[in-house]
């Protein structure tokens, strides 16, 4: 958004100054040239600076466009595109189920996205762990209950 606002700065300025085109300084030079050298001196300095402005603009507005694609990208990646999670030699002492919560939720999570399978870490066994839950038991064609108790055994836990 911010690059918008400058490329709507960029206009005004442009806007104001004023960019000449070959034909006016045509036009310039044929009127300067019957006049005094002063007006001719004056005529050019002030075409000089409108070239001058033009150029910190056309500047200006190179670096905003690279600006807008290399610049630093401040938002998080989604879930599924996060590192891996490292396997764990942990285990889990129960089933789990929806409602439970912990460290043991937090490691089948974990595991579920190391297999590839969007879950957010939360420690919370809520409804999106339990269809995470059904989606790799039914990749590895398990019994599909949402339900961790051989599930875990297939994922290692």
């Amino acid at each position: 958004m911010e690059w918008v606002i400058a490329v709507i700065g960029i206009a005004l300025v442009v806007y104001v100054f004023g960019v000449p085109s070959a034909h006016t300084r045509r036009i310039a030079d044929n009127v300067a040239g019957g006049a005094a050298r002063g007006a001719r001196r004056a005529t050019h300095r002030y075409f000089r600076r409108r070239d001058w402005a033009w150029g910190v603009i056309g500047g200006l507005a190179v670096l905003i466009f690279l600006f807008s694609f290399f610049g630093d990208d401040d938002t998080p990646a989604p879930a599924n595109e996060t590192a891996e999670a490292a396997p764990t030699s942990e285990g889990i002492s129960s089933p789990l189920n929806v409602g439970d919560q912990g460290a043991d939720v937090i490691v089948l999570q974990e595991r579920l996205a190391a297999e590839g399978i969007p879950v957010t870490v939360n420690g919370a066994y809520g409804q999106e762990t339990a269809d995470a839950a059904m989606a790799f038991q039914e990749q590895e064609q398990l019994t599909i209950d949402g339900v961790v108790s051989e599930t875990a055994e297939a994922l290692g836990i």
